[in-house]
């Protein structure tokens, strides 16, 4: 049986900054460690030292030590990379692109490693695309091609599907994975839109309780056989 634990899965985006900050406060609050260490997960971005460092620096405040779990340059050292994150209090999994960030955990061997350290109880928290790669699958588009979209996995950590900060395009490739997972015949599927400055807190025990944080989380669903906005998940009075 899994150990209970919490995964945070944010938005991001730009002008989030302080949302963040927020998010990442509150995930810190379970944590025992006066000056946690944070293992920082930058496949996504190809391990940008640019990305990193402006993550760094706002969440300076907060008094967590981050540090880059090294992976996706050819010179980095998997080995090193698991025993931080084996180390760290919680595991932070950053933006980019999530099919690049999820073959960069997979040729590194570190995806398993990371599934375990969540069965375990690992605190995990995601922004942007990383929240995606800790969610259950997400959607490519070869030749960005619509009508070749198609399903891959990711880490399945957090059992929902959700997409980042695209209010303004009315989370259209949300909307396309959702069509997709009904017509592969999943029962009632749901896609959460998680929005720039809110997200979901996930508590994983032998289901999953989902808890919007920062705003009301967007619903995708499907109602006779097509994709339409459900009700969103409500804020916590």
């Amino acid at each position: 049986m899994a150990v209970p634990h919490t995964v945070h899965l944010i938005g991001g985006g730009p002008g989030a900054v302080l949302a963040l900050r927020r998010h990442f406060r509150a995930a810190l609050a379970s944590v025992p460690a006066k000056a946690p260490l944070v293992a920082y997960v930058g496949a996504a971005s190809n391990d940008h030292r640019g990305f990193f460092g402006m993550i760094k620096a706002g969440l300076a405040a907060t008094g967590a030590r981050l540090r880059l779990a090294r992976l996706a340059s050819a010179r980095a050292s998997p080995t090193e990379a698991r025993a931080l994150l084996g180390d760290a209090d919680l595991v932070f999994m950053s933006g980019g692109d999530v099919e690049h960030g999820m073959k960069v955990l997979e040729d590194r061997d570190v995806a398993g490693t990371l599934r375990g350290l969540a069965h375990r109880g690992k605190p995990m928290f995601g922004i942007s695309a990383g929240s995606l790669m800790l969610a259950r699958e997400w959607v490519r588009f070869p030749g960005d091609d619509e009508a070749r979209a198609e399903i891959f996995p990711c880490l399945g950590i957090a059992p929902v599907h959700v997409d980042a900060h695209s209010e303004d395009d009315g989370w259209s490739e949300l909307r396309v994975l959702v069509r997709l997972l009904h017509e592969r015949g999943d029962e009632s599927p749901v896609g959460y839109g998680l929005t720039r400055k809110g997200g979901l807190r996930i508590d994983v025990r032998n289901g999953a309780g989902l808890e919007a944080i920062g705003t009301p989380i967007p619903r995708l669903v499907v109602q006779r056989g097509a994709v339409a906005m459900g009700r969103p998940l409500p804020l916590k009075v």
